[in-house]
């Protein structure tokens, strides 16, 4: 009896193993990590799904240009309009930036300017499984450690796991640049 009871043990957690979820997300998740650490931009590239993001980020940036361009003119139906019309016409320069933005490169830069350094020690692949959060839709995101929110989202591919999406309000939060006033010269 007892053998057969390590033996449903063993399957359950060999089962666990090879199931999508956090458990086989860790090491590409950690792998992104290092690539973004250590800058190796053929790591970074292999490890995000660009069109997926570029999408999303040109998706937010036209969305608060039109916002923008509409209450800079007076808002109302008419401002709402010509916030569509110049978000339209701005859509190939937004496109331009949005994928500039996505280079491994920047993305490095950005993860080295938010505290990522060559001596940052990054968690085990176990600290790194338990930190993911596994979603009904078969990714797994990495949550805020304060708010417990999702912040960055990973699917599964046939070359392993990218981040394929960020959090919106996050990122609306690093693209919208406060307005400054003008002086006069």
């Amino acid at each position: 009896m007892c053998k057969f009871v390590w033996i449903g043990l063993f399957l359950a957690v060999s089962g666990c193993a090879t199931a999508p979820g956090p458990m086989d997300a860790s090491a590409d998740v950690r792998a992104l990590v290092m690539a973004l650490r250590d800058r190796d931009l053929p790591g970074i590239e292999a490890r995000i799904d660009r069109p997926a993001l570029q999408a999303q980020v040109t998706g937010i940036a036209r969305a608060i240009a039109a916002n923008e361009i509409a209450k800079r003119t007076g808002g109302g139906e008419g401002g709402q309009i010509l916030g569509v019309l110049g978000a339209d016409l701005a859509n190939p320069l937004l496109e331009r930036l949005s994928n500039q933005a996505l280079e491994p490169a920047i993305l490095a830069d950005l993860a080295r300017r938010a505290g990522l350094t060559p001596q940052t020690v990054l968690p085990s692949r176990s600290s790194t499984m338990m930190g993911l959060k596994g979603l009904a839709d078969g990714r797994v995101c990495a949550p805020d450690p304060q708010t417990k929110a999702c912040i960055l989202y990973f699917g599964r591919y046939p070359s392993g796991w990218k981040l394929n999406a960020l959090d919106e309000a996050a990122l609306r939060g690093r693209l919208a640049v406060p307005a400054t006033p003008r002086t006069r010269r």
